[in-house]
Order: C-alpha cells, then sequence, then structure tokens
C-alpha cells in the first residue's frame, strides 16, 4: 500500500500552545497548501528521498498545555508579535490551526516544580494515566496509524539524582511512591510516551531521556527515543565553525558568548536553576571539536523587548601563525521558532521512520539535531550531519 494512502501521523506536543508549537503547525500547514516553500526543513533535501518518509500533509496536530491561550491566539501572535507569518498566508492556515484546538489537553496539574512541588497536585500514578490517555485518545480519534511525542516545555530545574532512574522498575517505584521531588514532568511525559508505544523526541534540556530506566521501558516496548534539546542558534554555529579552527591548526584562547532572548524560554532561564541546565549542555560542545578546553563564557540574558526573536554576541580569541592573537566577532539574529519549529518536522518524520523500520532504543544518527546528543560523543556538526547521510545510505541499500 503506498504510504500516503495509510493513516495520518500524530505530533503529539507537550507545549502545544507555545510559539514553536504554533509554527510548526503553521508551518506544516502552509506547506501543505503550497504558500510557502520547503526551505529551512532538513528532510525536503534530496538527500532523505531514500526513506519516503511520511509527507507533511499526513501529519495531524495535538498535545497538551497549562496555558489557557488558544492555538488560535497563539497563531495570530506569529503575524502581529513576532512577524513571522505574512498575515495573508495565517488567514489561509487558521482554519485548520483552529481545528486541532479540541486535540489539546489543557491540564494545569500536569507540571510542577521539584524543589516544591504543590500538595494538592494528583499522584504521579495518575499523572502518567492522564498523559498516556491523552496520547489514546488522540489516536484512535483520527485513526492514526502512530503517534510522535515531541517536548517542547521551557528549560526546568533538574531534580537531585537517584539511582533509582538507572532502571525501570526504579522509575516504577517513584511514580508508585510519588516522588514528585524526583521525576520532573518532563520525566513523567517520556515515561508515559514510551509506555504508550509512542516515539519520543525530547527537544527541551529538561530530564528523563538519559535514564537507564526510560532506554530499558523503550527497549522493552520496542520504541525509538531522542534527544536532548534542540540545536537552533549559537551553539549550532559553533559545532560548525569550531571544526575551521580544528582543520587550520588555529589555537582558540577564548570564545565567550552573550546571548539575549526575549520568549517564554527567556523567562524561564532567568531563574538560575533553569538555566544551569541550558548552559551545561552549550558549555560542552568547543573541548571535544577542539581536542582542548579553550576559556568558554556563556550568558543568558531576559530581555523581554525582543520576544520570540534572539540575539547572540560572540567574541572569538585566537593564535595563528608565529602565536600573533586574533579575534573573530559575529553576531547571530533570528526568531528562535523559526528556527527550531522546522526541526520538529524533521524529527517526528525521521521518528517515524525509525519506528516503521523496527529501530527501538536511541536514535544517535539524529545527533546533528541536538546540543546534548545522547550516547553521542562527536559535537562536530560536519560529522554529526555524516552520521545521519551514512543512516539514510544503509537504508538506500536495503531497499
Amino acid at each position: 500500500m503506498p504510504l500516503t494512502d495509510r493513516p495520518e501521523l500524530g505530533v503529539w506536543l507537550v507545549g502545544a500552545a507555545g510559539e514553536i508549537a504554533a509554527t510548526a503547525m503553521v508551518g506544516a500547514s502552509a506547506l501543505t497548501r503550497g504558500l510557502v516553500s520547503t526551505t529551512g526543513l532538513t528532510t525536503a533535501e534530496a538527500a532523505f528521498a531514500p526513506l519516503r518518509l511520511r509527507p507533511i500533509h499526513a501529519l495531524r496536530f495535538g498535545g497538551v498545555d497549562i496555558g489557557a491561550t488558544s492555538l488560535r491566539d497563539v497563531a495570530m501572535s506569529l503575524s502581529r508579535g513576532s512577524r513571522t507569518v505574512h498575515r495573508d498566508v495565517l488567514d489561509a492556515v487558521l482554519p485548520d490551526i483552529a481545528g486541532y484546538e479540541s486535540d489539546v489537553l489543557r491540564d494545569a496539574a500536569l507540571t510542577w516544580d521539584t524543589a516544591a512541588p504543590a500538595a494538592d497536585l494528583p499522584h504521579l500514578q495518575t499523572v502518567v494515566s492522564r498523559i498516556r490517555e491523552a496520547i489514546a485518545a488522540f489516536q484512535a480519534r483520527h485513526g492514526l496509524e502512530r503517534v510522535v511525542v515531541v517536548n517542547l516545555m521551557s528549560a526546568a530545574p533538574e531534580p537531585p539524582p537517584s539511582p533509582l532512574r538507572a532502571h525501570a522498575a526504579g522509575v516504577e517505584s517513584l511514580i508508585e511512591q510519588d516522588r514528585k521531588d524526583l521525576m520532573p514532568p518532563s520525566a513523567c511525559y517520556a515515561w508515559a510516551a514510551v509506555a504508550e508505544g509512542c516515539p519520543y523526541i525530547n527537544f527541551t534540556p529538561n530530564a528523563g531521556t538519559d535514564w537507564g530506566g526510560l532506554a530499558e521501558l523503550a527497549q522493552r516496548r520496542r520504541v525509538p527515543f531522542y534527544g536532548d534539546d534542540g540545536k537552533t542558534g549559537e551553539t549550532l554555529l559553533k559545532t560548525a565553525l569550531a571544526h575551521m579552527f580544528a582543520l587550520r591548526n588555529l589555537r582558540v584562547l577564548s570564545w565567550e558568548g552573550v546571548n539575549l532572548l526575549g520568549n517564554n524560554d527567556g523567562r524561564a532561564l532567568e531563574d538560575p536553576r533553569n538555566r544551569e541546565m541550558k548552559l551545561r549542555h552549550k558549555r560542552g560542545v568547543l573541548d571535544n571539536i577542539l581536542g582542548y578546553s579553550p576559556h568558554a563564557g556563556v550568558t543568558i540574558n531576559y530581555v523581554p523587548s525582543l520576544g520570540d526573536w534572539k540575539t547572540a554576541w560572540d567574541l572569538i580569541h585566537f593564535e595563528g601563525f608565529m602565536d600573533v592573537p586574533m579575534t573573530m566577532q559575529f553576531t547571530w539574529q533570528g526568531c528562535d521558532s523559526i528556527l527550531a519549529a522546522p526541526l520538529v518536522l524533521d524529527l517526528a518524520r525521521l521518528a517515524d521512520f525509525a519506528a516503521r523500520q523496527g529501530e527501538h532504543g536511541p536514535m544517535p544518527h539524529l545527533a546533528a539535531f541536538f546540543k546534548h546528543p545522547l550516547h553521542v560523543d562527536e559535537m562536530d556538526l560536519q560529522r554529526q550531519f555524516g552520521m545521519l547521510m551514512q543512516y539514510i545510505e544503509t537504508h538506500r541499500r536495503q531497499g
């Protein structure tokens, strides 16, 4: 049976009323209607043709959010606020976006602060059950062949360590004991998705995907998963540009970066606990590529007036021939959601493909999409992308 004749693929977004999610929905609808080009969509390149990925028009969106803002209003803000979507395009796709509203669960009880969880929150077993039931209902309602769950939550603090996370039985005991201090919302979404048999993508720096217990559950349920922390801006540039210094034997003395952003992620990163998780992933890339550890300062500042646009200024101080010091500076300015949304579509399609092939467990061939790729030490963007090309070539040969 031709792939396009199969039931649709569900993309269930955690943070479905956020700007990245709205941009992914608007973009998919605009692509389906032929209103925009495929620029920015990595999987639209000819190299991916052998995989016969699920077409964009086959995607159906749903998800969960703790806020009350309608998808229509969030989509409208892409035109009024960030000004990334032309009003004519928005008007054409708004009926599609409004049609997804009934598939978004609104439940503020599905998030908490691990440092001080509220006493009136439902038991973790109830939380996981609610998430699983919402995913299953979404799939059944639309006759979907598969649902891929993508986490787009804002950064949250890392919970205290626990040896129980190393195996599935330990994670199950944390849920049974209602240990919200050790089991953050992101881990609950990951656990519920995999338990429900859904491929899972963690586009955030939040905990759960790297737990041994989740990997064990994924093997048991034969489900692919991957993360962590989508690579869209300054870190993307670092992993591409650092390679040049290494190849030319130019010694980097220091690489200083200042990041300014004003959306909900920026607001969340004002909390030092949330910021530390993000910075940890951003700091680790240079050592691996260069083979040594230059001074690498990174700061993140919340600038409300920037909205969904972000700016990164980087200063690279390096030595050339005869130990002469030189500098390179660059400024990166981009729209966070426009950079991230196409990757959400890419990752959902690639995770769906892996599931169709019977692959399960981590998907290291997706390393190029993440700041902190699971089970991959290589940080060089070109080499990471080579892993993905090799994956495509292997499947091309297999027919």
